[in-house]
């Protein structure tokens, strides 16, 4: 990028940053101290380091706008002003996205877009949007969680029709995969938007806010009408039972 795109793209995500930080200012001010202060620069460059990524210029401004948030604690009076317990800091984002890739065990069964069709086609996985399923994947870098369950994804390898850097969230227990937004920028302006809807019309927003623990961790997340259907990308591969001999 050259350096008037990238004094556009910072200036986009202090935008969004500030209509974020105004929607909470009308609907959960008690959440605005969770939101930590600027990362420095060779903490940023150092998660590039770390895991052999480049970030997208957008995450590399927001953080340095907000190194993550504050873990919120039930009961402390401070809910978390994101729909999860935290957004990671620079050094949690290295060891969260270490253990993420731990966790990838290759699998020819049922790493197969075949497979993934039946699945979704039997109401066993759910996708909402072009993403792949596949825990532990080397093309994710992992930005925040709830309960160690819910994590909110940058998804470098997304499935066709998929942009690189496209957030995505994924409730393993409930294996749901949800593309949240095409980049982190586009993210902070969907809720920033909800936000702002919720501040206005709740009932038309699809924010449901706590006042003790912050914004519910399903925002965004596919409708329980959206099980047993495929998303575009999967539309037409025929489905393999990987149970079936």
């Amino acid at each position: 990028m050259t350096d008037t795109e990238d004094t556009y793209a910072d200036q986009r995500v202090a935008v969004a940053w500030a209509r974020v930080e105004a929607g909470l200012s009308r609907v959960l001010p008690a959440s605005l101290g969770q939101l930590a202060a600027p990362a420095v620069e060779p903490a940023i460059d150092e998660v590039e380091a770390a895991l052999a990524v480049a970030l997208p210029g957008d995450l590399r401004a927001s953080l340095r706008i907000h190194n993550g948030t504050t873990w919120a604690s039930p009961g402390s009076g401070q809910p978390s002003p994101v729909p999860l317990e935290r957004l990671y800091d620079t050094g949690q984002i290295v060891e969260a996205t270490r253990m993420w890739r731990d966790n990838y065990a290759p699998d020819p069964v049922f790493d197969d877009p075949h497979v993934w069709a039946y699945l979704v086609d039997q109401e066993h996985l759910c996708l909402n949007g072009p993403v792949r399923p596949i825990v532990g994947s080397s093309g994710a870098l992992v930005l925040g969680d709830l309960n160690g369950d819910v994590h909110w994804l940058l998804d470098f390898d997304p499935a066709p029709g998929g942009t690189p850097g496209q957030v995505v969230r994924v409730d393993v227990e409930c294996s749901t995969w949800d593309v949240l937004a095409p980049s982190w920028t586009q993210l902070l302006i969907r809720y920033a938007e909800d936000l702002e809807l919720f501040a206005t019309a709740p009932d038309r927003s699809t924010l449901v806010i706590d006042p003790d623990l912050g914004p519910a961790s399903e925002w965004g997340s596919a409708d329980a009408d959206s099980w047993g259907t495929r998303p575009a990308w999967l539309r037409d591969v025929e489905p393999r039972d990987p149970y079936s001999s």
